[in-house]
């Protein structure tokens, strides 16, 4: 039997967070929480996480800022990354960053396809697809 798929939740609205945690976690995977980027950087540091979620908009270190260091990082650097954000445009940033970008407010059913989806790929394909009303390598 294999051990359920980690998820690292990085975001600072406090409600938001739990529900996307128990979503998740429903769903079957471990879910870990940190409320900004630092934070969530020494929870890798700590372990391990299959796929990162991340807000953009965060106190101390931002979703783009978590999302450069963690594609520096040797380890880390091929864990699917998506954003959450509620801007209403996407900002330019570097290709390859996120894996896919969720508008939100987005569906439970449009975050697991999502989810599903990023941890299918290979782990060095951020530039695939992903499921329709998803955005890959938003700085294209």
């Amino acid at each position: 039997m294999t051990p359920p798929r980690s998820i690292l939740i990085v975001e600072d609205e406090f409600g938001l967070a739990e529900m996307l945690r128990e979503m998740l976690s429903e769903s079957g995977f471990t879910v870990t929480l940190a409320i900004n980027g630092r934070l969530a950087l020494e929870i890798l540091d700590e372990g391990r996480a299959d796929l990162v979620l991340t807000d953009m908009m965060m106190p101390v270190m931002d979703g783009v800022e978590l999302a450069a260091a963690i594609r520096r990082h040797q380890q880390y650097r091929n864990t699917p990354i998506i954003m959450m954000t509620s801007l209403p445009t996407a900002l330019p940033r570097p290709a390859g960053l996120f894996d896919a970008v969720l508008r939100k407010p987005f569906t439970p059913e449009l975050l697991l396809q999502t989810v599903e989806s990023c941890l299918a790929r290979p782990h060095d394909a951020a530039a695939d697809p992903a499921p329709p009303g998803t955005d890959v390598n938003p700085s294209q």
